[in-house]
């Protein structure tokens, strides 16, 4: 087997059990996603990042095409 197409046949001609042998297998070896930033955090690196002067209100114009 060396095509994606071929390994997807070959998978559900799998019994139940080693199809879920497979998931636990393929879980294993999955790179870990970061867990949701939490909000507090997503704040603290979000603050100060607006240019100096500029208000909501003045971006919300601007995406309003409201100038």
């Amino acid at each position: 087997m060396s095509t994606l197409a071929e390994i997807e046949k070959a998978i559900e001609a799998l019994p139940a059990p080693e199809v879920e042998a497979l998931a636990a297998w393929l879980e294993s070896r999955t790179p870990k996603r970061d867990a949701a930033m939490p909000v507090d955090a997503w704040l603290a690196r979000a603050r100060g990042t607006a240019a100096p002067g500029v208000t909501t209100q003045s971006i919300l114009s601007l995406t309003r095409d409201e100038e």
